[in-house]
């Protein structure tokens, strides 16, 4: 990598930076703009993992996981870290956060996220600049270094902590806390702007959550309108902090206070408590636009736990002051940056989910004869993994499942027939062994045959009373009809016997020669062209020996895995889904490699496969809507089951804690809220 200097010399063009995304350190090095950070930005690249960024008298050093994993490569930059003019930060990735080296780096080194866009990448820079500029003011005051430097260090922590969270209420509980620890706040509450659209300028601001050290309240979810009659709704619409240095100084009526607010006392009085210095701060998403809004509550003097009594309002509540106020301010900046990645993780969650359960529509509405397996399959499997994740015992004591692998669980068992959009849905639905329209084609032939046995018999009939003497002796219209007779009764019981056969159950012994039999007859139709009895099409279906499909349709539906792997492995699940594909293309496997479509054996086939197996065949087995089969009871599916078992293809240990914890009786019933 070239170490020439890069010189951005441009002010900000938001359109461009939002449209560039840095998934890796390489990116950083290959896409940092040339015009977009503004002028006097300079950036330089000593070596592939590392970039410096240089801004008003202040580097910024941004270093690549090959450095700060190696205790020895990052050690070269520990005078750096101790540098007011300089700001060390790692490159990292949200799965890092969980690694122990992650865990033990200096609480002073700053931290970059991966991926990232350009203007949040632009934000985050101007935090690091904004904080090393409070280093620096910091050293020039010697009697305030120490807590400074402590004051720095913390919100440089909060930071890492808040991009380590994606669960929304928890971040913004994180949030609320840390801003009022960094500005020792002894109360606070955070709201999130709801709009419909980014046009819809109105919108509401929806109160989320309060917290408060000194007394206990438990406030519902409110929506208020944006606007300037609240303090929150002024703080959105104006863009900017408002710090009011003590609520009950302020003028009565609000057009004689520079706030144009006024404080409602009737609600301290109700909870014995006095609201008296309020900062109240916009949280922005990369766009800038306002996400959400952190209130602050009774900046408190040093060392004060809570308010105690009446009079702690007057004498231990501080106003918000400058220093506390840019603290504030990093924290809601880095909180807005948070915030949108976790509202945006939960936004793909969202349409993963309702893609998922789309798809699953999609599915039973081609065959609505299966309609809720797929949801009663993955209801059981989920169960089924919880409760390994619980287990102390066994051969799957060790085997843990965290949320995304349950998630990942859950969405594998949901589309584990999904491969059946690509099975004909006439196979699908397949209740006999003979389509309808065949076996409507059927009947009209053997009726036809029937006409032209009457048309035959009528016609013998004929001829014996046109000339008597050409038949031999005993033989008449009355021998006619008994013959007649006796044919047609031949002709029902084959049509009995075939529509017997039509039925998707075990074929009778000697049932392929009976049909065989039937079908190398034939007769004459009315062009005097033979015909068969049965076609060789409708022969070869009639005699399947057990079900409804012949051996192409079978074969046909067993296709469906392949299509379900085909079409799940098109789909960007990400690093924390990406198993989904292999555990549902997987579920028609048996342990003795006997299973479809590869023949897997033990070894290849996952414990989430495993788990699913057996969900699936004791819900196709217990399912009281197959039109081509009746429900068979549950202790009977479970003697199927356990054969399955014996036979060395299901897992044994599986079994026995399904059938052990009766998995199969509250999982469906309960249909509860998923819980991890």
């Amino acid at each position: 990598m070239s170490t020439a200097k890069k010189d951005i010399r441009k002010e900000s063009n938001s359109s461009q930076l939002a449209g560039l995304e840095f998934n890796s350190f390489g990116d950083l090095q290959s896409l940092m703009p040339d015009d977009n950070f503004g002028e006097n930005w300079h950036v330089k690249f000593p070596n592939p993992d590392q970039v410096v960024i240089s801004y008003d008298g202040i580097a910024i050093i941004l270093l690549n996981s090959p450095i700060w994993s190696n205790d020895e490569a990052l050690g070269t930059f520990q005078c750096k870290i101790t540098d007011p003019k300089t700001c060390v930060a790692i490159v990292s990735h949200f799965e890092d956060y969980g690694s122990r080296r992650f865990k033990e780096l200096d609480d002073s080194i700053q931290e970059l996220c991966l991926p990232i866009n350009g203007l949040q990448l632009k934000l985050t820079l101007q935090n690091l600049i904004k904080m090393q500029h409070l280093v620096m003011d910091s050293e020039s005051k010697q009697e305030v270094v120490a807590e400074a430097s402590q004051h720095v260090k913390y919100v440089l922590q909060i930071s890492r902590e808040l991009n380590g969270i994606r669960d929304t209420n928890k971040l913004l509980s994180l949030i609320l806390r840390k801003a009022r620890e960094v500005t020792n706040a002894d109360a606070g509450s955070i709201y999130v702007v709801d709009r419909k659209d980014a046009s819809d300028k109105d919108g509401e601001i929806v109160f989320k959550i309060t917290q408060n050290e000194t007394v206990s309240q438990a406030l519902d979810e409110f929506r208020i309108p944006i606007s300037e009659n609240s303090i929150v709704g002024k703080a959105v619409i104006l863009e900017e902090a408002i710090n009011i240095e003590d609520l009950y100084r302020l003028e009565e009526q609000p057009e004689k206070n520079k706030y144009g607010a006024k404080h409602d006392k009737s609600w301290d009085q109700k909870i014995g408590y006095q609201c008296r210095s309020m900062l109240t701060l916009p949280m922005f998403d990369i766009s800038h636009e306002v996400i959400g809004v952190i209130q602050l509550i009774n900046k408190k003097k040093a060392n004060r736990k809570n308010l105690k009594d009446i009079e702690d309002f007057s004498e231990a509540v501080l106003e918000f002051d400058q220093a506390s106020v840019e603290y504030a301010e990093i924290v809601a900046q880095q909180a807005g940056i948070a915030l949108e990645n976790a509202m945006l993780t939960e936004e793909r969650e969202n349409l993963f989910d309702g893609f998922v359960h789309a798809s699953v529509t999609a599915i039973e509405q081609r065959d609505p004869t299966t309609s809720g397996h797929s949801n009663r399959v993955a209801q059981l499997t989920v169960e089924m993994a919880l409760l390994l994740d619980r287990m102390e015992t066994g051969a799957y004591k060790h085997v843990k499942f965290n949320k995304n692998q349950l998630k990942e669980i859950e969405y594998a068992s949901l589309l584990h027939d999904f491969g059946k959009l690509g099975v004909r849905e006439q196979v699908l639905v397949k209740a006999k062994k003979l389509y309808p329209w065949e076996m409507e084609l059927l009947l009209e032939r053997f009726g036809h045959i029937r006409s032209r046995m009457q048309v035959e018999h009528l016609e013998e009939t004929i001829r014996y009373y046109q000339d008597k003497k050409g038949f031999p002796p005993g033989f008449g219209p009355e021998s006619f009809s008994k013959n007649f007779a006796k044919k047609l009764e031949e002709i029902d019981e084959f049509l009995e016997f075939i529509l017997k056969s039509n039925e998707p159950t075990v074929l009778e012994q000697g049932g392929f020669e009976r049909l065989k039999d039937i079908a190398n007859l034939s007769f004459l139709d009315f062009n005097n062209v033979e015909r068969p009895f049965l076609k060789n099409k409708e022969l070869e279906a009639l005699s399947v020996s057990r079900g409804s499909l012949t051996r192409e349709e079978f074969a046909e539906i067993q296709s469906h895995v392949n299509h379900t792997y085909e079409f799940l492995r098109k789909i960007p699940w990400g690093r924390d889904l990406s198993n989904v594909p292999q555990i549902a293309a997987k579920h028609h496997e048996k342990l003795d490699g006997s299973g479809y479509p590869t023949s897997a054996r033990e070894t290849e086939i996952p414990i989430q496969t495993r788990i699913m197996t057996i969900s699936d065949i004791y819900d196709a087995l217990t399912a009281s809507d197959r039109p081509y089969k009746k429900a068979v009871p549950v202790d009977k599916a479970l003697d199927i089951l356990n054969m399955e078992v014996k036979a060395g293809k299901l897992d044994k240990e599986l079994f026995n804690i399904f059938t052990e914890s009766r998995v199969y009786e509250f999982a469906l019933a309960s249909k509860k809220k998923k819980t991890y």
